[in-house]
């Protein structure tokens, strides 16, 4: 669907094609042909009907009546009316199978893509607009393509017979609706225009909707603390009116087309009656031809009004689509060409950033000639105020981001010549903000080595100093944690996660300032867990608060994208440069 002109695009339409399964395709064939000759049929229906009209009419007026022409008439309009409406139903059931085998493999790949996506696209899209993408416009996908996309065809191919048949019947009185039927056409396909552009900011309005509920209810707490009802009341308020005002627009356009349609049929139906039954009166015109054009008067009205709103549901579906599809084209993760894939002998963990460029946006670099080694085993903590670049460093050094130049050399080896996967097995990752999904304590953890058994599971559990918290649950390794649920506080979930990292046997640790949470309490215990954690391991340490970092082996201070000093706590504190004024200055960054 093209957002600037408002039409359908062809490359929607032959992707959603594309996206079938063979076995689908086979079956829409089929539906189509069966919807081709239900239609046929009951385009015929009215002119075999007519003609046992004009045998009852020449008996009326003495004539003779031929049985078995009559009773084979009345037989064939039964088989005729009864093939073309039962169809309906077997077509409706296959495209129901179809669109819903469509959106379930639709599904599947949107959290593929979900999972392979950049951060950077992933970062620019709310996470209730992309939800809505895989819920909301699945929905209005599968809706229009299991009833309307049939029904759209059915009655275009009814129409198109009617008229034809029409037209063979009795040029003339065919002419009315040929005449009246093209100028109603024209102006429901400018409605239609119209519609399409609203039904897309529609959808627009309804992402942007479903991300600020998302955002409010996923943050409660700190909307809360903030006493930030009423604002997020308002930014609420603001995004419900604009989605009311685009549906409201939207709907109000799209209600033209029925009504049209309707005075289109109304106007050549009675058109049909005032001339035929003129020609009825001159005997131009028997009564079975005249019977069989109202039949036809009716059943035109039908597809007329049904083709109005099938257009309005192709469209709002088209329109989900196209959401849809953007999702999928959405840039993923560079494969590479890995060349090197190591053994574990050779992961020692020396990391090496060797003239490291890097910016989020094109032409504004953040990082600029990064340069600084660390050596296997050493304890290195990267500081400096917000915004210096630290986490930078980590994304980069993981290749959530690719670099712009330079290059991070893994024991010798650029990080881009190995597999993704087998990169990121190399790292613990023990974050600020903790995550736990929706599932027991022993899921999450075993999460960080998917096969581990319970023993080794509570293990990690006590070197991460959380098992002795863990028992005294009401359900031990059993309890469900995650989600909003607020059964572990902050810091016995990030004792859990780092569990979850012990289990995955890294070797290099990466902690991005892992105790900034917790009280002091927790703080011993997690330093306690990290000691464990970090014996005979390379560990890369993100930190604002400088004196938990003292013990670091070395120490990269950085301020706008640059490393401005590196050396021991001693060594930096005895240059009394910026690390010693913001180490005595006690703050907090």
């Amino acid at each position: 669907m093209s957002a600037e002109n408002g039409k359908p695009s062809s490359g929607v339409l032959r992707r959603i094609l594309r996206s079938l399964g063979q076995s689908d395709r086979r079956l829409l064939l089929l539906s189509a042909g069966m919807i081709l000759l239900a239609k046929l049929c009951l385009a015929a229906a009215p002119r075999i009907s007519g003609q046992i009209t004009d045998m009852l009419a020449d008996m009326a007026q003495g004539g003779t009546l031929d049985g078995t022409a009559f009773f084979r008439n009345c037989l064939l309009t039964a088989v005729l009316f009864l093939f073309g409406y039962g169809a309906d139903g077997l077509v409706g059931r296959n495209m129901v199978r179809i669109s819903e085998r469509l959106v379930r493999q639709l599904r599947v790949r949107c959290q593929r893509k979900l999972c392979a996506a950049t951060l950077g696209f992933l970062d620019a899209h709310p996470t209730g607009d992309l939800l809505s993408r895989v819920s909301n416009d699945m929905q209005s996908l599968a809706a229009s393509l299991s009833s309307t996309v049939a029904s759209l065809l059915g009655h275009a191919v009814l129409l198109a017979a009617l008229l034809v048949i029409m037209l063979l019947t009795n040029p003339l009185l065919a002419l009315i609706y040929v005449a009246v039927i093209p100028a109603g056409s024209a102006l429901l396909l400018l409605i239609m225009k119209q519609t399409n552009r609203l039904f897309r900011r529609q959808n627009e309005a309804l992402g942007r909707l479903n991300a600020i509920v998302s955002d409010t209810y996923g943050n409660h707490l700190l909307v809360k603390a903030y006493g930030c009802e009423e604002a997020r009341q308002k930014a609420f308020e603001a995004a419900n009116q604009t989605y009311y005002e685009t549906y409201v627009k939207s709907r109000f356009f799209s209600g033209f087309t029925i009504p049209l349609s309707v005075i289109v049929s109304a106007v050549s139906f009675a058109l049909i009656c005032i001339a035929g039954g003129a020609m009825l009166i001159r005997g131009s015109l028997t009564i079975g031809e005249f019977q069989a054009f109202l039949f036809y008067g009716n059943m035109i009205s039908a597809p007329l009004s049904s083709l109005s709103s099938s257009v309005n549901s192709i469209q709002t579906g088209l329109t989900s689509a196209e959401r849809i599809y953007e999702l999928l084209d959405a840039p993923e993760e560079p494969a590479g060409t890995p060349t090197h894939t190591p053994g574990s002998e050779e992961r020692a963990g020396g990391i090496e950033f060797s003239h490291v460029q890097f910016g989020y946006r094109p032409g504004e670099p953040l990082l600029q000639d990064i340069s600084f080694s660390i050596s296997p085993g050493q304890i290195c903590a990267v500081a400096g105020p917000s915004g210096a670049g630290k986490t930078t460093l980590i994304n980069l050094l993981m290749r959530f981001y690719e670099l712009w130049g330079g290059s991070i050399l893994i024991d010798g080896v650029d990080a881009r010549e190995l597999p993704r996967a087998e990169l990121r097995k190399i790292f613990g990752l023990v974050l600020q903000d903790t995550w736990l999904f929706d599932g027991t304590i022993a899921e999450n953890i075993g999460y960080g080595r998917p096969g581990a058994d319970m023993e080794e599971i509570i293990s990690a559990a006590k070197a991460a100093q959380c098992h002795s918290i863990i028992e005294k649950l009401p359900e031990g390794y059993n309890t469900r944690v995650g989600g909003e649920k607020s059964i572990l506080s902050e810091g016995e979930k990030q004792l859990v996660s780092i569990a979850r990292a012990i289990l995955s046997e890294p070797r290099i640790l990466i902690l991005d300032e892992a105790t900034s949470q917790v009280d002091t309490r927790t703080e011993a215990l997690i330093a306690q867990a990290l000691a464990n954690i970090m014996k005979g391991r390379t560990a890369i340490i993100i930190a604002h608060r400088l004196y938990t970092i003292r013990n670091a082996s070395q120490i990269v201070f950085m301020t706008d994208g640059s490393i401005r000093e590196i050396g021991s706590h001693e060594e930096l504190m005895a240059r009394k440069g910026l690390y010693c004024a913001m180490y005595e200055s006690g703050s907090a960054e």
